[in-house]
């Protein structure tokens, strides 16, 4: 699967805590898309999320099935990690979502 960031803007309040990990939770046990890592600013109405999938429309799908708006898809080309950059680019390549 290829891995997808994903940004989120919605109003300060939207999400509860509790809501944000049933969110994280419910994207563990979907057949199309696997969680891999968030990052949430509840206070300013920010996320920003990493999901693996097959192709990008999948992630639209979920999105659109557990009622959450999206800003952006975008595949991810280059992963680094405290100083450790992995090239993505060898997966082939996807439509992207507009």
């Amino acid at each position: 699967m290829r891995k997808y960031l994903c940004t989120h803007t919605f109003p300060v309040g939207a999400y509860s805590y509790d809501q944000i990990c049933q969110l994280a939770e419910a994207a563990q046990h979907e057949h199309d898309i696997r969680g891999y890592r968030s990052f949430f600013n509840l206070t300013e109405g920010k996320v920003w999320c990493v999901l693996e999938a097959e192709r990008p429309e999948a992630i639209v799908d979920w999105f659109k099935k557990m009622g959450i708006s999206y800003d952006e898809i975008l595949p991810v080309e280059l992963e680094g990690e405290r100083g450790l950059v992995e090239d993505l680019r060898h997966e082939p390549a996807l439509a992207g979502v507009s």
